[in-house]
């Protein structure tokens, strides 16, 4: 395979990862307990939606990760609570508007987001 091709296949799962692009077909798989598996069409917006989600949860994760701090010190450099901060972590709340970008941001460049914080 070429590079270009690679290129275009990793930016192609980005976006479905990211809900940017609906899949053309999903499956959901269950092992059955006589040993066969059970497999069942999915509606493609459903698990569009899904990957947004789990990739918000990733994001506030990551971002925490790249920073190396505390749920508490990245909740208080962001402006938010820390059960917003957990909330997000968990999946059960996504972040959204300036948050968001600031998350991207964090994730992409740790060291802006801290200097900028210590300014």
């Amino acid at each position: 395979m070429k590079p270009a091709e690679i290129r275009a296949i990793h930016t192609e799962i980005a976006a479905l990862r990211s809900g940017k692009v609906a899949p053309s077909r999903a499956w959901k798989l269950e092992r059955l307990p006589d040993g066969s598996v059970r497999r069942t069409a999915l509606k493609p917006e459903v698990v569009c939606r899904a990957n947004a989600e789990s990739e918000a949860k990733r994001l506030a994760q990551d971002a925490r990760a790249a920073l190396k701090v505390t749920q508490k010190d990245f909740a208080a450099l962001l402006g938010v609570s820390v059960r917003t901060l957990h909330q997000w972590e968990q999946g059960r709340r996504k972040p959204t508007g300036a948050a968001l970008t600031l998350l991207r941001v964090a994730l992409a460049n740790p060291r802006a987001v801290m200097h900028a914080a210590h300014a």
